[in-house]
């Protein structure tokens, strides 16, 4: 049912998509964007963790149906989503998720630069555009990137992981650009990509990157899953529309703590831990709803824009909090 939820939208969304010129089409574009995104973050997140409990037929096919629309590469995100971001969150060497270079800060250990300083109006622009970035293949050099640093080897060669995200995108996107003509086909995936894209963006920055989580720069102080706790949040308590839209990560101190989960098993794993932290006093981070989390988030990116004294508390080398 969970699946059938995710997949009958986007297969309906994609139809509408070919069926009907731009611009009668953008209802059509809007729901299979969106639930492209859910599918992102449920089924083809759990494939690229290897925690689905589905035949390996299915499996394969809900990544992909996940994954081709917006050019993800199944292979590259199990090293760039799980053995990166998952094993350093919040660090601005090695979690992919928080480099943004000169446009964006979004943590007190990252070098702040004269383009920080607009970035809590200029990033709100680029987020839309978040999914279309991706697509560039960028790959070749991530790859002799990350092999150059500690304990990181990917073997696999870098056209590898462009071949894996281009062929499924050119499945999904050529009859778009054969039964349209070039401008409507053209309009429509730009339309869907920053539909996808600002969702895609709203999704992954609210799990670390807020106001909420621990912005300290000390990585080797606490325990590792001290790190995983602290430097991610949830959003919401309940399984309700945020839930199907993000694909059940909004319950993501429970999946960095045991990525082996199911995305369906996570609120109950949640509600669990929650009630073991209060027997000692503590609680976990957790915003009250979307609208909260995007604040809290906002209030991150603008406190890291202004440039940084030292020992403040967002210069780098400031002793954690």
């Amino acid at each position: 049912m969970d699946t059938a939820s995710r997949v009958v939208p986007l297969l309906g969304g994609y139809a509408g998509t070919i069926s009907f010129a731009f611009p009668h089409n953008l209802p059509a574009i809007m729901v299979f964007a969106i639930a492209t995104v859910s599918l992102l973050g449920s089924w083809f997140h759990d494939s690229v963790h290897r925690s689905v409990r589905l035949p390996a037929g299915v499996d394969f096919l809900l990544a992909r149906l996940g994954a081709s629309p917006v050019g993800f590469s199944p292979r590259w995100w199990a090293y760039k989503h799980v053995r990166l971001h998952h094993r350093y969150p919040g660090n601005p060497e090695f979690d992919p998720d928080i480099q943004f270079g000169r446009l964006g800060r979004v943590s007190s250990a990252q070098g702040w630069q004269p383009l920080h300083l607009t970035q809590h109006v200029h990033m709100w622009l680029l987020l839309p555009f978040s999914t279309l970035n991706m697509l560039k293949p960028a790959e070749p050099r991530l790859v002799r990137r990350y092999n150059h640093l500690p304990g990181i080897t990917i073997t696999v060669p870098g056209w590898v992981f462009l071949l894996d995200k281009y062929v499924g995108a050119l499945v999904v996107w050529l009859p778009v650009f054969l039964t349209q003509s070039l401008r409507g086909a053209t309009a429509t995936f730009l339309v869907f990509h920053l539909c996808a894209g600002t969702l895609v963006s709203f999704v992954t920055q609210v799990q670390h990157n807020t106001a909420l989580s621990d912005d300290s720069d000390d990585y080797s102080a606490r325990w590792p899953l001290c790190d995983q706790v602290l430097r991610t949040t949830d959003v919401g308590r309940r399984q309700g529309v945020w839930w199907w839209l993000c694909g059940g990560v909004n319950f993501h101190i429970a999946h960095h703590l045991a990525p082996s989960l199911t995305f369906l098993e996570l609120p109950a794993v949640t509600a669990r831990l929650r009630a073991d932290l209060r027997e000692i006093g503590l609680d976990l981070p957790v915003h009250r709803d979307m609208i909260t989390a995007v604040r809290s988030h906002a209030s991150l990116v603008r406190s890291l824009a202004r440039r940084p004294c030292d020992n403040s508390p967002h210069s780098p080398g400031h002793p954690a909090r």
